[in-house]
Parts: C-alpha cells; sequence; structure tokens
C-alpha cells in the first residue's frame, strides 16, 4: 500500500512527464480562451487524482493519462454543446505552445480541426498527429486497429475536402 505522501509524490511526477500531452489535449478540445483551457486542465488533472491509486502500471503513464484526458475531454465538449452559448467579450488569444501556436499551418490545421463535428473525431486526430503508434491510438480510443485505420481515413477524407472548400 502506498503512503499518501509516496503517492503524491509519484502522483506529481506522473503530471510533470503528461504535462505536454495533458496541454496538447487542452488546446485541441478547447476554443483556447484561458479560462476554457484552465477549466479543462484543471478537471483533467482532478479527475486524474481520483484514479491515481488505479493505476495498475499494464500500460505507461502517459498512455493512462492521455486516455484519461481525451475521455475529459470528450464529456467537457459534450456537455458545453448542451449549455447555451454565449458571445465571449474577452477575445484575446494566448500563447501557451508559444512557437507551435504562431506556426501558420498549425492555426490552420487547428481552424480545421475545429470544424470537426464530432469529439471523437478529435480525439483520434489528435492521438494521430501526436505520432502515437496506431496500435496504441486503438487502445486509447478503445477500437480495434482495422477500425481505428478506417476512422482516420475518413477523417483524412473530411479535412481534405475542407481544404478544397477553402481553397476555391
Amino acid at each position: 500500500m502506498k503512503t499518501d505522501k509516496h503517492q503524491e509524490a509519484e502522483f506529481l511526477e506522473m503530471l510533470r512527464d503528461c504535462r505536454g500531452t495533458i496541454l496538447r489535449v487542452c488546446y485541441s478540445f478547447t476554443d483556447h480562451g484561458r479560462e476554457d483551457f484552465r477549466d479543462l486542465y484543471q478537471e483533467i488533472v482532478c479527475t486524474l487524482w481520483k484514479c491515481w491509486p488505479a493505476f495498475r502500471g499494464e500500460s505507461s503513464a502517459n498512455t493512462w493519462a492521455t486516455r484519461i484526458a481525451l475521455n475529459v475531454a470528450g464529456q467537457e465538449a459534450r456537455r458545453r454543446k448542451r449549455m447555451p452559448q454565449f458571445l465571449a467579450l474577452d477575445e484575446s488569444m494566448y500563447d501557451l505552445l508559444s512557437s507551435e501556436a504562431c506556426d501558420e499551418r498549425i492555426q490552420r490545421m487547428q481552424g480545421f480541426l475545429d470544424r470537426l463535428d464530432d469529439a471523437e473525431e478529435t480525439k483520434l486526430l489528435f492521438l494521430y498527429l501526436d505520432g502515437k503508434p496506431l496500435k496504441e491510438v486503438a487502445a486509447i480510443a478503445g477500437l480495434t486497429e482495422p477500425a481505428t485505420r478506417q476512422k482516420l481515413y475518413r477523417i483524412r477524407l473530411k479535412l481534405k475536402k475542407m481544404k478544397g472548400e477553402e481553397d476555391e
């Protein structure tokens, strides 16, 4: 049985190791407003902390944290869709991912991601673009490899269609 101090230290170490992945999930699943970003990050960290005692180490901590982060982000996205939409008064953007966020190609890709209908599609594409192997993407998404491959293929077709419409 882990002691509370030992458990806390292990959790904080895992959180430091997975911070980049969690930040990218938050960036992909929010409208990039500071408050939405912070709220999602806090929700993910709280959920990770609640689930930490159940982590058995059957996968890497990063894979485990990514799966939880994506599930929380998907739940939050569905919850936000049900909420009434308000006009945001503060449209200021911030640059948490510094140079990556300034890259015009990244901003253009983020625009395409924002136009995807389904949080599930965004989750799969995020994992794919993050460079995860197909096997790991499938494991995190809870799908088979062939189903994951097919879904990614369909998402790429959607993105190509969006790009074509934008170029016209």
